[in-house]
C-alpha cells in the first residue's frame, strides 16, 4: 500500500514521528515537538497526566495568529464582512477576495495542520488515559477535556472545509490514508465527544481564569452545535441547563470582558496577552490599523448602541478615519491582565433566542434577544413583530454582538444561507458561491489520493 511520497504528508510524517515509529526517517530526520505526549510515561500519576493535557492548551496558543489563537477570527473576518486590510499583501489579499489558492501557506499551517496536530494530541492524551491507572476523578477530568478540545477542532474543521478526515487514533497507518468523511458523520462524533465531555466534567473549574474548561463549556459548545445542526429544542435545552446554573452573567459592555463572569472558556499565555489586541490595536494613535472595520458593519450598529463606543476605536490618519476592534484593550505588556475568550455567556442567550424562535415561542425568544439589546443600552425588539422579523433581528444581533470574535459572522452567514446574497453584494468581482468553503490544502491531496478538493478550486 503506498502512503508516503518522497516529502510524507502531514497525516504521514508528523503523526508517524509522534506515534513513535521510525519508517520515514530514511527520507529526512526530524526531531520529535518539545510538546510530545510520551506514552507510558506521561500517564504514570495524575500530576503528569494533567501536564500532558495542559501541554494541549499550550500548543494551541503557542503561535501567534495560528488556528486557536487569533487565526479563526481574523482570517474569517476578512472573508466575510467584517474587516480589512488597510495596504495590500499578497498572502492576506485572497481572504478579503475570497480568491483563496489551494496552495496557500495559511490555510495549510492555521487551518488545516494545526487543529489535526491538536485533535492528535487529544487522542494521544485519551490513548494514555485508557490505559492509566491514575485516579478515578482526575481520568474523567481528561477525558472531558480531551473529547471537548477533539470536537472543538472538528466543528471549526466542518465549517470551514466541509467533509474533513474523522481522525480518532494516533495509529498512523490509518491516519496517514484517511480520505474524506462525510459532514453529518463528523458532527455526529462532535456531538458525542461533547455528551461525553458535559458528563465527565464538574461544574467548578479546575483553574483559575477559567482556563480549562468545566461542564459548561462542553454544553455550550454542544448548544451551538445543535443550533447549527437544525436541532433546536436540544439546543434550546443545552443552553437552558447553562443558564439555570447561575454561575454566568453578562459583563456590562463598559467592563473588561476578559475578567468578567460572563467568560465561559478562556485560553491564554502567561508570557503574553493576547494575539487578537496585538494584530489589531495600533502601535499609535498616529499609525493606521493594519485591520481596519468594513463600512457593513459599522452601518449595522443602530444609534446608542454602547459597543460601538466601547469595543470599536478609531483613528485618523492622512485624512482618513480607520475603525478597529477594541473587544481587547491591551496590544502588548510585560503585564499579563488579557485572556483569549473562547467562549461567553451572551453566546447561550442568542443560541437560546434563535432555537425558541425555531420553535415559534415568541416571548420567550425575545426576552433572551432583549436582555442582550438592553445590556447595549439598546430598546426591545417590539413582541408586534413577526417571526421572521425576529429570527432577522437575532442574526443581525449576532452581528454586532461577535464581530470579530472566533469567526460567528462568516459560520452564521453559511449556516443560515444568507452568504451568497450577502457577499455578491459586498465583493461582486470575485464572490462565487463555492467560495463559503476554503480549499483543501493542495500539499495533502498531493500526498494522500485518498482526499479530494472541494468545488471551485
Amino acid at each position: 500500500m503506498k502512503v508516503f511520497k518522497i516529502h510524507c504528508s502531514y497525516f504521514g510524517l508528523s503523526l508517524l514521528l509522534l506515534s513513535g515509529h521510525t519508517s520515514c526517517k530514511k527520507f529526512i530526520e526530524i526531531p520529535p515537538p518539545p510538546t510530545q505526549v510520551v506514552s507510558g510515561t506521561a500517564f504514570s500519576n495524575d500530576n503528569s497526566a494533567t501536564s500532558a493535557m495542559i501541554g494541549l492548551y499550550s500548543e494551541m496558543t503557542r503561535t501567534n495568529l495560528n488556528f486557536a489563537n487569533g487565526a479563526i477570527t481574523l482570517y474569517c473576518g476578512l472573508s466575510a464582512d467584517e474587516i480589512y486590510r488597510t495596504s495590500s499583501s499578497s498572502t492576506i489579499d485572497p481572504f478579503i477576495l475570497n480568491e483563496i489558492p489551494s496552495t496557500s501557506t495559511i490555510v495549510k499551517n492555521n487551518f488545516w495542520t494545526a487543529p489535526y496536530s491538536y485533535i492528535y494530541h487529544a487522542n494521544a492524551v485519551l490513548e494514555g488515559l485508557s490505559n492509566s491507572k491514575i485516579s478515578d476523578p482526575v481520568k474523567m477530568q481528561l477525558t472531558g477535556e480531551a473529547k471537548l478540545t477533539r470536537a472543538f477542532c472538528y466543528l471549526y474543521l466542518v465549517n470551514l472545509f466541509g467533509d474533513v478526515p474523522l481522525i480518532l487514533t494516533t495509529d498512523y497507518r490509518i491516519n496517514a490514508t484517511e480520505g474524506r468523511t462525510s459532514l453529518n458523520t463528523v458532527y455526529n462524533q462532535i456531538i458525542q465527544d461533547l455528551i461525553d465531555a458535559k458528563n465527565s466534567l464538574k461544574e467548578s473549574y479546575p483553574s483559575t481564569g477559567r482556563l480549562r474548561p468545566n461542564k459548561w463549556a462542553a454544553a455550550t459548545l454542544l448548544a451551538r452545535a445543535y443550533l447549527y445542526r437544525g436541532e433546536w429544542q436540544k439546543a434550546e435545552q443545552e443552553a437552558i441547563g447553562i443558564i439555570n446554573s447561575g454561575l454566568y452573567s453578562l459583563a456590562t459592555v463598559t467592563s473588561p470582558l476578559s475578567s468578567s463572569n460572563e467568560v465561559i472558556w478562556q485560553i491564554g499565555r502567561d508570557a503574553a496577552n493576547t494575539t487578537e489586541g496585538a494584530a489589531f490595536i495600533p502601535s499609535s494613535s498616529t499609525v493606521k490599523p493594519t485591520y481596519a472595520i468594513t463600512d457593513s458593519l459599522l452601518k449595522a450598529f443602530e444609534t446608542g448602541d454602547e459597543r460601538k463606543a466601547n469595543w470599536l476605536k478609531s483613528t485618523t490618519v492622512g485624512g482618513q478615519t480607520y475603525y478597529y476592534p477594541f473587544k481587547y484593550k491591551i496590544a502588548s505588556s510585560t503585564t499579563v491582565t488579557e485572556r483569549l475568550i473562547v467562549l461567553r455567556y451572551a453566546e447561550v442567550l442568542l443560541i437560546r433566542a434563535e432555537a425558541r424562535i425555531k420553535q415559534n415561542n415568541t416571548t420567550g425568544a425575545l426576552t433572551d434577544l432583549n436582555t442582550i439589546r438592553n445590556r447595549a443600552s439598546l430598546p426591545g425588539i417590539s413582541s408586534s413583530s413577526s417571526a421572521a422579523e425576529i429570527f432577522d433581528a437575532i442574526q443581525k444581533e449576532r452581528q454586532t454582538e461577535f464581530f470579530c470574535e472566533w469567526g460567528h459572522r462568516w459560520l452564521d452567514l453559511k449556516r443560515t444561507g444568507t452568504v451568497n446574497s450577502i457577499l455578491r453584494n459586498l465583493k461582486p468581482y470575485t464572490w462565487q458561491p463555492t467560495d463559503a468553503l476554503y480549499p483543501i490544502p493542495f500539499s495533502e491531496i498531493e500526498s494522500n489520493t485518498f482526499l479530494t478538493q472541494n468545488p471551485g478550486y
